[in-house]
This record gives C-alpha cells, sequence and structure tokens, in this order.
C-alpha cells in the first residue's frame, strides 16, 4: 500500500513547523540585549498602561514564549518525522494517521495557533492515511 501523498503533506507539516521552530531561535536570538526590543516594549508598556512589570521582565517572557514555541515545534516535526517513517511500513498506515491527527490537534493547540497551517496539513494527512481502501496486490 502507498502513501505518497499522505508523506508529501506529512512533510510539507514538518516544513512548516520547522519555519516556526527557526523563526522562534531567530526571534530570541535577536530579542535580548537590542534597543530596538527595549524601545518597543516600553512603548507597548506605556500604551496598555502596564505598571506590574519591568521592562525587563516582559523581554525575559517574551524569550521565553520564544524558547516555549522552539522546543515545542520541535517536538511536533519529530513526531511527523515518525509519522512518516511509519507510512513507510506496510502495515502502519492506520497508526499513522492517528499519531498524525492527535499531533495536528495538539501541534495546533500547543503552538498558540501559530502551527495553524501545519496542523491543518496533519490533519488532512491522517484523515487521508486512516481512511485509504486496502489494495491486496
Amino acid at each position: 500500500m502507498k502513501y505518497k501523498t499522505e508523506t508529501i503533506l506529512t512533510a510539507i507539516g514538518i516544513l512548516l513547523f520547522g519555519i516556526l521552530f527557526a523563526g522562534s531561535i531567530l526571534l530570541y536570538g535577536n530579542l535580548e540585549g537590542s534597543p530596538d526590543t527595549l524601545e518597543l516594549v516600553q512603548s507597548f508598556m506605556e500604551d496598555e498602561n502596564i505598571n506590574e512589570f519591568s521592562e525587563q521582565q516582559l523581554i525575559n517572557y517574551i524569550g521565553y514564549l520564544f524558547i516555549y514555541l522552539s522546543i515545542i515545534s520541535f517536538v511536533w516535526i519529530i513526531l511527523g518525522a515518525v509519522a512518516i517513517f511509519l507510512l513507510k511500513k506496510e502495515n502502519k498506515g492506520k497508526a499513522a494517521g492517528i499519531l498524525l491527527i492527535v499531533t495536528a490537534v495538539l501541534g495546533t493547540l500547543s503552538t498558540i495557533g501559530l502551527g495553524i497551517f501545519s496542523g491543518i496539513i496533519y490533519l488532512a494527512a491522517g484523515i487521508m492515511a486512516i481512511t485509504r481502501k486496502r489494495v491486496i496486490s
């Protein structure tokens, strides 16, 4: 049984989660010590009238968010690769489909909606893998 379409869709989902991963790392690297970041945070705090936190605390929280996004994106990349591995096995299409559907839902929710496109693609690949008719050859 061939799962070529599902494999391609999963690879596209991995690529999109990879973009989120790389973007999170790049933004985290540019966050610390940047005078532009400090200026942006100060203007945000003034506009929103935030007095509970200092600028540096807010920058640290944003940095933690980027670290979280990079770690969780990497996890969803690995699970996508596992799904591709399962799709390559002859009798593991349904298991790969279930893994893709679970990864799609959790990936979208855990990335605070930033992984929605990857989640949609994983979901489509998972549904296709589960509903594919077995062809006996």
